[in-house]
Protein backbone atom coordinates (compact mmCIF):
# COMPACT_ATOMS: atom_id res chain seq x y z
CA UNK A 1 0.00 0.00 0.00
CA UNK A 2 1.33 3.44 -0.95
CA UNK A 3 0.30 6.30 1.29
CA UNK A 4 0.60 9.89 0.18
CA UNK A 5 0.72 12.92 2.47
CA UNK A 6 -2.84 13.95 1.71
CA UNK A 7 -4.18 10.54 2.67
CA UNK A 8 -2.31 10.56 5.97
CA UNK A 9 -3.51 14.07 6.77
CA UNK A 10 -7.06 12.95 6.01
CA UNK A 11 -6.71 10.08 8.45
CA UNK A 12 -5.49 12.44 11.18
CA UNK A 13 -8.51 14.69 10.63
CA UNK A 14 -11.13 11.96 10.33
CA UNK A 15 -9.92 9.37 12.82
CA UNK A 16 -11.62 11.22 15.65
CA UNK A 17 -14.95 10.96 13.90
CA UNK A 18 -15.10 7.18 14.24
CA UNK A 19 -14.32 7.03 17.92
CA UNK A 20 -16.98 6.65 20.56
CA UNK A 21 -18.38 9.92 21.99
CA UNK A 22 -16.88 9.48 25.51
CA UNK A 23 -13.44 8.97 23.98
CA UNK A 24 -13.90 12.02 21.77
CA UNK A 25 -14.67 14.13 24.83
CA UNK A 26 -11.58 12.87 26.62
CA UNK A 27 -9.38 13.55 23.60
CA UNK A 28 -10.82 17.04 23.18
CA UNK A 29 -10.07 17.77 26.80
CA UNK A 30 -6.49 16.60 26.35
CA UNK A 31 -6.03 18.76 23.26
CA UNK A 32 -7.19 21.87 25.10
CA UNK A 33 -4.65 21.37 27.86
CA UNK A 34 -1.18 22.14 26.53
CA UNK A 35 1.65 20.73 28.58
CA UNK A 36 3.18 23.44 30.74
CA UNK A 37 6.28 21.42 31.58
CA UNK A 38 7.59 19.79 28.43
CA UNK A 39 9.93 16.78 28.15
CA UNK A 40 12.61 19.06 26.70
CA UNK A 41 12.53 21.14 29.90
CA UNK A 42 13.05 17.92 31.81
CA UNK A 43 16.02 17.06 29.57
CA UNK A 44 17.51 20.50 30.28
CA UNK A 45 17.12 19.96 34.03
CA UNK A 46 18.74 16.53 33.77
CA UNK A 47 21.60 18.15 31.87
CA UNK A 48 21.96 20.66 34.71
CA UNK A 49 22.05 17.74 37.15
CA UNK A 50 24.79 16.18 35.03
CA UNK A 51 26.75 19.45 35.28
CA UNK A 52 26.34 19.31 39.06
CA UNK A 53 27.81 15.79 39.12
CA UNK A 54 30.74 17.00 36.97
CA UNK A 55 31.19 19.90 39.38
CA UNK A 56 31.10 17.60 42.41
CA UNK A 57 33.79 15.43 40.84
CA UNK A 58 35.80 18.58 40.05
CA UNK A 59 35.68 18.06 36.28
CA UNK A 60 34.35 21.57 35.73
CA UNK A 61 34.84 24.86 37.53
CA UNK A 62 32.45 26.78 39.76
CA UNK A 63 31.92 29.35 37.02
CA UNK A 64 31.04 26.71 34.41
CA UNK A 65 28.52 25.02 36.69
CA UNK A 66 26.86 28.28 37.71
CA UNK A 67 26.79 29.52 34.13
CA UNK A 68 25.23 26.30 32.78
CA UNK A 69 22.70 26.11 35.61
CA UNK A 70 21.67 29.72 35.05
CA UNK A 71 21.16 29.10 31.31
CA UNK A 72 19.02 26.04 31.97
CA UNK A 73 16.95 27.68 34.71
CA UNK A 74 16.24 30.81 32.65
CA UNK A 75 15.21 28.74 29.63
CA UNK A 76 12.88 26.48 31.62
CA UNK A 77 11.26 29.45 33.37
CA UNK A 78 10.87 31.31 30.06
CA UNK A 79 9.03 28.49 28.28
CA UNK A 80 7.01 27.62 31.37
CA UNK A 81 5.85 31.23 31.51
CA UNK A 82 4.82 31.13 27.84
CA UNK A 83 2.74 28.02 28.42
CA UNK A 84 1.28 29.27 31.69
CA UNK A 85 0.17 32.57 30.13
CA UNK A 86 -1.16 30.82 27.01
CA UNK A 87 1.16 32.83 24.73
CA UNK A 88 2.18 29.60 23.00
CA UNK A 89 -1.30 29.37 21.43
CA UNK A 90 -0.49 32.33 19.20
CA UNK A 91 2.04 30.25 17.29
CA UNK A 92 1.33 27.73 14.54
CA UNK A 93 2.80 24.95 16.70
CA UNK A 94 1.50 25.47 20.27
CA UNK A 95 4.03 22.96 21.63
CA UNK A 96 6.90 25.28 20.56
CA UNK A 97 8.91 22.15 19.85
CA UNK A 98 11.37 23.80 17.46
CA UNK A 99 12.21 26.80 19.71
CA UNK A 100 12.55 24.52 22.73
CA UNK A 101 14.81 22.11 20.86
CA UNK A 102 16.96 24.98 19.57
CA UNK A 103 17.28 26.44 23.09
CA UNK A 104 18.14 23.08 24.66
CA UNK A 105 20.77 22.17 22.08
CA UNK A 106 22.24 25.69 22.12
CA UNK A 107 22.80 25.49 25.88
CA UNK A 108 24.67 22.19 25.51
CA UNK A 109 26.83 23.51 22.66
CA UNK A 110 27.53 26.73 24.56
CA UNK A 111 28.65 24.79 27.62
CA UNK A 112 30.87 22.60 25.43
CA UNK A 113 32.50 25.80 24.15
CA UNK A 114 32.85 27.38 27.61
CA UNK A 115 34.27 24.28 29.28
CA UNK A 116 35.68 21.44 27.23
CA UNK A 117 35.15 19.02 30.13
CA UNK A 118 31.40 19.06 29.52
CA UNK A 119 31.77 17.49 26.05
CA UNK A 120 31.34 13.84 27.21
CA UNK A 121 27.72 14.70 28.07
CA UNK A 122 27.08 16.56 24.81
CA UNK A 123 26.41 13.70 22.37
CA UNK A 124 24.01 11.57 24.50
CA UNK A 125 21.97 14.57 25.65
CA UNK A 126 21.71 16.01 22.14
CA UNK A 127 20.47 12.63 20.85
CA UNK A 128 17.89 12.47 23.63
CA UNK A 129 16.73 16.01 22.86
CA UNK A 130 16.39 15.25 19.14
CA UNK A 131 14.38 12.11 19.89
CA UNK A 132 11.55 14.30 21.21
CA UNK A 133 11.51 16.43 18.06
CA UNK A 134 11.41 13.58 15.55
CA UNK A 135 7.65 13.03 15.83
CA UNK A 136 6.72 16.71 15.92
CA UNK A 137 9.02 18.45 13.45
CA UNK A 138 9.22 18.21 9.69
CA UNK A 139 12.08 16.34 8.06
CA UNK A 140 13.41 19.61 6.63
CA UNK A 141 13.55 21.23 10.08
CA UNK A 142 15.28 18.20 11.56
CA UNK A 143 17.87 18.03 8.76
CA UNK A 144 18.66 21.75 9.06
CA UNK A 145 18.90 21.52 12.83
CA UNK A 146 21.13 18.45 12.75
CA UNK A 147 23.40 20.08 10.14
CA UNK A 148 23.65 23.24 12.25
CA UNK A 149 24.33 21.18 15.39
CA UNK A 150 27.05 19.07 13.77
CA UNK A 151 28.68 22.13 12.20
CA UNK A 152 28.63 24.07 15.47
CA UNK A 153 30.18 21.16 17.35
CA UNK A 154 32.92 20.85 14.73
CA UNK A 155 33.60 24.58 15.07
CA UNK A 156 33.89 24.21 18.85
CA UNK A 157 36.40 21.36 18.43
CA UNK A 158 38.48 23.41 16.02
CA UNK A 159 38.45 26.40 18.38
CA UNK A 160 39.64 24.14 21.17
CA UNK A 161 42.38 22.64 18.97
CA UNK A 162 44.86 25.35 19.92
CA UNK A 163 44.23 24.63 23.58
CA UNK A 164 44.66 20.87 23.31
CA UNK A 165 47.76 19.82 25.23
CA UNK A 166 47.84 16.40 23.66
CA UNK A 167 46.91 15.21 20.18
CA UNK A 168 45.00 12.36 21.78
CA UNK A 169 42.50 14.84 23.27
CA UNK A 170 41.84 16.33 19.85
CA UNK A 171 41.40 12.87 18.37
CA UNK A 172 38.98 12.02 21.18
CA UNK A 173 36.93 15.13 20.44
CA UNK A 174 36.89 14.37 16.75
CA UNK A 175 35.71 10.81 17.39
CA UNK A 176 32.84 12.18 19.46
CA UNK A 177 31.97 14.48 16.60
CA UNK A 178 31.95 11.53 14.18
CA UNK A 179 29.57 9.67 16.49
CA UNK A 180 27.19 12.64 16.53
CA UNK A 181 27.51 13.27 12.78
CA UNK A 182 26.66 9.67 11.96
CA UNK A 183 24.05 9.04 14.63
CA UNK A 184 21.84 12.11 14.12
CA UNK A 185 20.93 11.36 10.47
CA UNK A 186 20.35 7.71 11.33
CA UNK A 187 18.07 8.70 14.21
CA UNK A 188 16.08 10.99 11.91
CA UNK A 189 15.64 8.25 9.30
CA UNK A 190 14.56 5.67 11.89
CA UNK A 191 12.25 8.20 13.57
CA UNK A 192 10.54 9.06 10.30
CA UNK A 193 10.07 5.37 9.53
CA UNK A 194 8.40 4.94 12.92
CA UNK A 195 6.25 7.99 12.21
CA UNK A 196 5.15 6.49 8.88
CA UNK A 197 4.27 3.24 10.62
CA UNK A 198 2.18 5.15 13.16
CA UNK A 199 0.34 6.93 10.36
CA UNK A 200 -0.20 3.59 8.61
CA UNK A 201 -1.66 2.19 11.83
CA UNK A 202 -3.97 5.22 12.04
CA UNK A 203 -5.14 4.59 8.49
CA UNK A 204 -5.71 0.90 9.22
CA UNK A 205 -7.60 1.72 12.41
CA UNK A 206 -9.78 4.20 10.52
CA UNK A 207 -10.52 1.67 7.78
CA UNK A 208 -11.42 -1.03 10.32
CA UNK A 209 -13.70 1.36 12.17
CA UNK A 210 -15.26 2.40 8.86
CA UNK A 211 -15.93 -1.20 7.83
CA UNK A 212 -17.32 -1.99 11.28
CA UNK A 213 -19.59 1.04 11.04
CA UNK A 214 -20.85 -0.07 7.63
CA UNK A 215 -21.51 -3.55 9.00
CA UNK A 216 -23.72 -2.24 11.81
CA UNK A 217 -25.34 0.84 10.27
CA UNK A 218 -28.03 1.37 7.68
CA UNK A 219 -26.45 3.29 4.82
CA UNK A 220 -29.44 5.55 4.13
CA UNK A 221 -30.46 6.63 7.64
CA UNK A 222 -27.29 6.04 9.65
CA UNK A 223 -29.31 4.04 12.19
CA UNK A 224 -28.55 0.49 13.29
CA UNK A 225 -29.38 -2.14 10.68
CA UNK A 226 -31.44 -5.26 11.26
CA UNK A 227 -28.44 -7.46 12.10
CA UNK A 228 -27.26 -5.05 14.79
CA UNK A 229 -30.78 -4.73 16.16
CA UNK A 230 -30.81 -8.49 16.75
CA UNK A 231 -27.58 -8.20 18.75
CA UNK A 232 -28.97 -5.27 20.73
CA UNK A 233 -32.13 -7.25 21.49
CA UNK A 234 -30.02 -10.08 22.89
CA UNK A 235 -28.14 -7.61 25.09
CA UNK A 236 -31.37 -5.98 26.27
CA UNK A 237 -32.83 -9.37 27.18
CA UNK A 238 -29.69 -10.39 29.06
CA UNK A 239 -29.75 -7.10 30.97
CA UNK A 240 -33.44 -7.52 31.81
CA UNK A 241 -32.83 -11.02 33.14
CA UNK A 242 -29.79 -10.00 35.18
CA UNK A 243 -31.35 -6.88 36.70
CA UNK A 244 -35.00 -8.02 36.80
CA UNK A 245 -36.02 -4.84 35.02
CA UNK A 246 -38.53 -4.54 32.15
CA UNK A 247 -37.75 -3.56 28.60
CA UNK A 248 -39.98 -2.84 25.64
CA UNK A 249 -39.69 -2.67 21.89
CA UNK A 250 -41.57 -0.40 19.51
CA UNK A 251 -42.17 -1.27 15.87
CA UNK A 252 -42.68 1.98 13.98
CA UNK A 253 -44.17 2.23 10.52
CA UNK A 254 -44.60 5.33 8.36
CA UNK A 255 -48.20 5.34 7.17
CA UNK A 256 -48.81 4.97 3.41
CA UNK A 257 -45.09 5.06 2.72
CA UNK A 258 -45.33 2.73 -0.29
CA UNK A 259 -47.99 4.97 -1.86
CA UNK A 260 -45.84 8.06 -1.25
CA UNK A 261 -42.74 6.30 -2.57
CA UNK A 262 -44.49 5.15 -5.74
CA UNK A 263 -46.26 8.46 -6.35
CA UNK A 264 -43.52 10.96 -5.48
CA UNK A 265 -40.44 8.93 -6.31
CA UNK A 266 -37.74 7.09 -4.42
CA UNK A 267 -35.71 10.25 -3.74
CA UNK A 268 -38.69 11.71 -1.88
CA UNK A 269 -39.03 8.47 0.05
CA UNK A 270 -35.35 8.47 0.96
CA UNK A 271 -35.60 12.08 2.15
CA UNK A 272 -38.56 11.19 4.35
CA UNK A 273 -36.72 8.25 5.89
CA UNK A 274 -33.61 10.30 6.61
CA UNK A 275 -35.57 13.16 8.15
CA UNK A 276 -37.65 10.86 10.31
CA UNK A 277 -34.51 9.02 11.42
CA UNK A 278 -32.96 12.35 12.46
CA UNK A 279 -35.99 13.35 14.54
CA UNK A 280 -36.36 9.91 16.12
CA UNK A 281 -32.65 9.73 16.95
CA UNK A 282 -32.79 13.11 18.71
CA UNK A 283 -35.85 12.11 20.74
CA UNK A 284 -34.46 8.98 22.38
CA UNK A 285 -32.45 8.57 25.56
CA UNK A 286 -28.75 7.69 25.49
CA UNK A 287 -29.61 4.16 26.63
CA UNK A 288 -32.28 3.59 23.96
CA UNK A 289 -31.56 1.79 20.70
CA UNK A 290 -33.04 2.83 17.37
CA UNK A 291 -32.63 1.04 14.06
CA UNK A 292 -34.12 0.48 10.64
CA UNK A 293 -35.83 -2.89 10.75
CA UNK A 294 -36.63 -2.94 7.04
CA UNK A 295 -38.10 -0.65 4.38
CA UNK A 296 -40.13 2.04 6.16
CA UNK A 297 -40.25 0.06 9.41
CA UNK A 298 -38.11 1.00 12.40
CA UNK A 299 -37.50 -0.67 15.72
CA UNK A 300 -36.81 1.03 19.01
CA UNK A 301 -35.49 -0.85 22.04
CA UNK A 302 -36.25 0.78 25.39
CA UNK A 303 -34.24 -0.76 28.26
CA UNK A 304 -35.42 -0.27 31.85
CA UNK A 305 -38.84 0.83 30.57
CA UNK A 306 -42.22 -0.68 31.31
CA UNK A 307 -45.21 -0.70 28.98
CA UNK A 308 -46.65 2.56 30.30
CA UNK A 309 -43.38 4.42 29.80
CA UNK A 310 -42.96 2.97 26.31
CA UNK A 311 -46.48 4.11 25.30
CA UNK A 312 -45.77 7.63 26.53
CA UNK A 313 -42.52 7.73 24.59
CA UNK A 314 -44.18 6.37 21.44
CA UNK A 315 -46.95 8.96 21.63
CA UNK A 316 -44.37 11.72 21.94
CA UNK A 317 -42.49 10.41 18.91
CA UNK A 318 -45.73 10.13 16.90
CA UNK A 319 -46.57 13.78 17.61
CA UNK A 320 -43.06 14.94 16.75
CA UNK A 321 -43.16 13.09 13.44
CA UNK A 322 -46.55 14.65 12.61
CA UNK A 323 -45.05 18.13 12.82
CA UNK A 324 -42.31 17.38 10.32
CA UNK A 325 -42.91 19.67 7.36
CA UNK A 326 -42.70 17.96 3.96
CA UNK A 327 -44.64 20.63 2.08
CA UNK A 328 -41.95 20.87 -0.60
CA UNK A 329 -42.14 17.12 -1.21
CA UNK A 330 -45.65 15.88 -0.44
CA UNK A 331 -49.13 17.09 -1.34
CA UNK A 332 -50.38 16.36 2.19
CA UNK A 333 -47.41 18.14 3.84
CA UNK A 334 -47.28 15.87 6.91
CA UNK A 335 -46.66 12.19 7.65
CA UNK A 336 -48.08 9.97 10.37
CA UNK A 337 -46.84 6.92 12.27
CA UNK A 338 -48.38 3.67 13.38
CA UNK A 339 -46.56 2.15 16.35
CA UNK A 340 -46.86 -1.26 17.98
CA UNK A 341 -45.38 -1.91 21.42
CA UNK A 342 -44.63 -5.07 23.38
CA UNK A 343 -43.00 -5.53 26.77
CA UNK A 344 -40.65 -8.48 27.21
CA UNK A 345 -42.03 -11.39 29.20
CA UNK A 346 -39.63 -13.44 31.29
CA UNK A 347 -38.58 -16.55 29.37
CA UNK A 348 -40.08 -15.30 26.12
CA UNK A 349 -38.17 -15.75 22.87
CA UNK A 350 -37.21 -12.68 20.90
CA UNK A 351 -39.20 -13.93 17.93
CA UNK A 352 -42.34 -14.06 20.08
CA UNK A 353 -41.62 -10.59 21.45
CA UNK A 354 -41.28 -9.17 17.93
CA UNK A 355 -44.39 -11.04 16.80
CA UNK A 356 -46.46 -9.47 19.60
CA UNK A 357 -45.18 -5.99 18.74
CA UNK A 358 -45.89 -6.65 15.06
CA UNK A 359 -49.44 -7.73 15.91
CA UNK A 360 -49.92 -4.49 17.84
CA UNK A 361 -48.60 -2.54 14.86
CA UNK A 362 -51.01 -4.35 12.55
CA UNK A 363 -53.87 -3.51 14.91
CA UNK A 364 -52.87 0.17 14.84
CA UNK A 365 -53.10 0.13 11.05
CA UNK A 366 -56.44 -1.67 11.11
CA UNK A 367 -57.86 0.92 13.50
CA UNK A 368 -57.10 3.81 11.16
CA UNK A 369 -53.33 4.38 11.44
CA UNK A 370 -51.63 7.37 13.10
CA UNK A 371 -51.93 5.74 16.51
CA UNK A 372 -50.09 3.70 19.15
CA UNK A 373 -51.24 0.18 20.09
CA UNK A 374 -49.66 -2.27 22.48
CA UNK A 375 -49.71 -5.90 23.49
CA UNK A 376 -50.60 -6.63 27.09
CA UNK A 377 -47.57 -7.12 29.31
CA UNK A 378 -48.87 -10.33 30.88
Amino acid sequence: MILDTNTLMLVDETSDAVRTPPLNRRLSALKTRTTQFSPLSLISLLYALNLFIFYQQEFISDASFLCGSAFVLCTVIFFYGLFKLGANKRFEDPTLMLPQLCATVSIMLLMAYIDRATQPALVPFILIAFSFGIFRLSTRSLVLMSAACVSAYLGIILMHADQAEQISLLRHDFMQWCVLALTLPGMIVVGKQIQNLRQLLRLTRYQLAHFEEKATRDELTGLYNRRQLQDELERARAHARASSTPFCICLIDIDHFKKINDGSGHLTGDTMLREFARVARNSIRDTDILGRYGGDEFMQILPDTDLKGAVMHAERLRVQAHFLDFQALLPQKHISLSIGIAQYRDGESLLDLIARADAALYRAKQLGRNRVEWAEAA
